[in-house]
């Protein structure tokens, strides 16, 4: 199986794992969406959360690297917003 079989799979773990507790534990935490509120740490956050979404979906349409293990490093570049 190709690489990115393998990446494909690490993200909807990775996905399924932050789904339950978003659905769970953190539903609660999110019902004042603070996160929408620019300024707020917990914006800070979400755009930094988006931002390493997207540059794990880039690095893999762009090429055969593995993104395994990358969840405890922060972003390369800040994040937008």
């Amino acid at each position: 199986m190709s690489d990115n079989y393998f990446d494909l799979q690490i993200l909807r773990a990775r996905m399924a794992g932050i789904g339950e507790r978003l659905d769970g534990p953190w539903s609660e935490k999110l019902r004042d969406h603070l996160h929408l509120d620019r300024g707020t740490k917990e914006c800070a956050y979400w755009h930094s959360g988006y931002h390493q979404a997207l540059a794990d979906l880039l690095c893999l349409i762009e090429g055969p690297q593995s993104i395994c293990g990358t969840s405890d490093r922060s972003n390369r570049s800040l994040a937008a917003g």
